[in-house]
């Protein structure tokens, strides 16, 4: 158990800058367009600028909470990515701190 809450722990510290990069990509974003840091939700973020993803978040539709869904996409992309990689951060270290 202990093993696998280290590899957990070292997941949520080495995807923090994958998620900083998203964050910064979210600033360039609304620095270079009429969008706003409020205006740019998840859902608009990948509509847009990361289709790829479409058929999965469609797909969870199917499978998720709908009124679920609609609220975490709905979700200022810049301030929900910046609170998501402090908090993975924060919680890889506290996993680390414990288990060692």
């Amino acid at each position: 158990m202990s093993s696998f809450l280290k590899v957990f722990a070292y997941i949520c510290i080495w995807t923090t800058p994958l998620q900083l990069a998203f964050v910064l990509w979210g600033i360039g974003i609304v620095g270079m367009t009429d969008q706003s840091v409020l205006s740019l939700s998840n859902i608009k973020f990948l509509e847009n600028y990361f289709s790829l993803f479409m058929p999965i978040i469609n797909w969870l539709y199917t499978w998720f909470w709908n009124a679920f869904l609609d609220w975490l996409l709905s979700l200022p992309m810049i301030i929900h990515g910046t609170f998501k990689a402090m908090f993975s951060t924060l919680l890889g270290f506290w996993i680390l701190k414990k288990t060692r």
